[in-house]
């Protein structure tokens, strides 16, 4: 058993390995100021309780965001193909924010007409300064290691960012938060780097093999009338490659 369990880490390391990766080579035109956060003692943290927790013969517990989770996902395609990423990705749910009941805006997080002109998305999420908004809750597992989108800036402010945390489940059940990028944007619309979701790596402590995360969005450094936008959130399904 334990053998088998260590197999599954090796699997899952090499999943993270790649995801990291692919994510370094896309913002390499950045130069020195990266975009991905460098979560690497954070993640080695967890993965150790994880090998312990798996050791032990334990689960960790579901809690409110795995219930209230979508485990659907659209189509693959290769959304991002024209900028040199042939992997296959599919709308996350309410990805193409169609529809957005199950999104959490603040007061300054707004839908609007318009967005990116690749994905065919017909509406987009403006953030004014100091606006944050989450997505909603999904299901993912080792196929799912990195999310990708269409991001715009309106200002011109170098200091904005669009901060990126992942909302996961603990062994407890409980709902934590690890920021895994800040994203600079430009005037026009492009794709946003690759990033690596990391925590998809906790559906190794559950007997179903489904973990929970979402995506919370929050614009810093903005000035009055500056807004950053997202269009077309996509998860890369790695099973397709």
């Amino acid at each position: 058993m334990k053998g088998m369990l260590r197999r599954i880490l090796t699997l899952g390391a090499c999943v993270l390995a790649f995801a990291a990766t692919s994510a370094t080579a896309a913002f390499a035109e950045d130069g020195d100021d990266p975009e991905l956060e460098d979560v690497s003692k954070k993640v080695g943290d967890i993965e150790e309780k994880l090998d312990e927790l798996l050791a032990r013969g334990r689960w960790a517990r579901a809690g409110k965001l795995l219930a209230a989770a979508d485990c659907g996902f659209g189509e693959a395609s290769a959304a991002f193909a024209p900028w040199g990423d042939d992997a296959t990705y599919s709308l996350a749910p309410q990805g193409d924010l169609a529809a957005t009941d199950e999104w959490t805006l603040d007061k300054d997080a707004t839908i609007v007409p318009g967005a990116d002109p690749f994905s065919g998305a017909g509406q987009s999420l403006e953030l004014a300064k100091g606006a944050d908004a989450a997505s909603p809750a999904m299901c993912v597992n080792l196929d799912h290691p990195t999310i990708r989108f269409f991001i715009k800036g309106k200002g011109g402010n170098e200091r904005s960012r669009l901060k990126v945390e992942v909302l996961y489940e603990d062994f407890g059940g409980h709902v934590k938060q690890l920021t895994i990028a800040r994203l600079k944007a430009r005037s026009e619309w492009r794709p946003s780097v690759i990033i690596p979701m990391y925590m998809n790596r906790l559906a190794l402590a559950s007997p179903e093999g489904l973990t929970a995360v979402a995506f919370r969005f929050r614009a810093v450094g903005l000035q009055k009338d500056e807004t950053l936008s997202i269009s077309s959130l996509c998860v890369d399904p790695f099973r397709n490659r």
